[in-house]
């Protein structure tokens, strides 16, 4: 009968540590990657865009003076809002606006609104058409109306009302997000309408971009999450799993050919410490002896029956081994 096979040996808890340790840190570095390239487009790069552009965060006074709805991509260069920030336009709403700064700081949209009517209300002779901006009593007359092509645009003098005339209009820094945080339906309606007045935030380094949120606590705040999670977790997970390859798991294998490596110099050397040469007697004696305990060793491994009806004589062993 065949000798029963050896069960293998069950590992220790240690080499249980070692293999879920391992495991973690290398889904946890897997991850943080993946992790960090999703939020370089859509957090970390925004938020470092925000803080380069350098938006005022004291709001200005806006007020929609141009609507265009375009259909074609040539004439989607840009739209003021879009759900989905990789997606092609062929179909866009710009809105330009003009803003003044500084008079009425930290006001909501109604106080503003009745600021303007009181302005409005001394000046009756206000040409409005000249400046491509309707009173608010006309508003809902005119939501679906367009102003002509040539709106003036850039920044304005001193003897000019607005500061900058023209502006494009977006929600953030991008122009672009998802639901529920951006809903385009709902921006266009607050701020298509034209002669709305709002408060919104101009860039310095581009005054002719304006944005109608701004919130630098946030935004700093979520530039720090996205990258003071993913990144150390990553490095962490790449230092250990370093140096467990070049330390633990070398140090295993290394006292694995130990015996090994002990046989070979046994064989390179005779009794006497002496080294040995292919011709010398000492290395036949050696050979021989490792000869005949290899065919030991094979023959034990193979059923008695087979090893009586197949294996030599002894004579014949003991010939070969001499």
């Amino acid at each position: 009968m065949a000798e029963e096979e050896k069960l293998p040996i069950p590992p220790t808890f240690l080499e249980k540590v070692l293999f879920y340790t391992t495991a973690s840190f290398v889904l946890l570095a897997t991850f943080s990657l993946f992790a960090f390239l999703f939020l370089v487009p859509f957090v970390i790069e925004p938020a470092f865009t925000t803080i380069f552009m350098q938006f005022d965060p004291v709001g200005a006074l806006c007020v929609t003076a141009q609507v265009k709805h375009l259909v074609g991509a040539s004439n989607c260069t840009w739209a003021s809002c879009r759900e989905g920030c990789t997606k092609d336009l062929y179909e866009c709403t710009q809105i330009r606006v003009n803003y003044k700064l500084g008079e009425y700081p930290n006001v909501t949209s109604t106080e503003f609104e009745n600021l303007i009517r009181a302005e409005r209300s001394l000046r009756r002779d206000y040409d409005y058409e000249n400046n491509y901006e309707a009173p608010i009593d006309t508003i809902p007359e005119m939501e679906d109306q367009e102003l002509p092509d040539a709106i003036p645009t850039g920044l304005q003098g001193n003897d000019s009302e607005w500061y900058f005339t023209g502006a494009r209009l977006f929600p953030n820094v991008k122009g672009c997000g998802y639901p529920p945080i951006l809903n385009c339906t709902i921006f266009y309606g607050k701020y298509r309408p034209l002669g709305t007045n709002y408060t919104c935030y101009y860039s310095r380094v581009d005054p002719g971009l304006v944005i109608t949120d701004l919130d630098m606590w946030q935004n700093t705040l979520n530039l720090v999450y996205a990258m003071a999670i993913p990144i150390p977790s990553f490095i962490i997970s790449v230092i250990y799993l370093t140096f467990a390859y070049f330390k633990i798991y070398n140090t295993e294998e290394e006292s694995e050919q130990a015996p090994l490596q002990s046989d070979a110099e046994g064989m390179a050397t005779g009794d006497d410490g002496k080294p040995t040469t292919p011709g010398s007697d000492t290395f036949r004696e050696d050979l021989a002896c490792f000869g005949h305990q290899l065919k030991m060793q094979l023959a034990n491994e193979k059923p008695k029956e087979g090893f009586e009806s197949n294996s030599p004589p002894i004579s014949n062993s003991a010939s070969l081994s001499g």
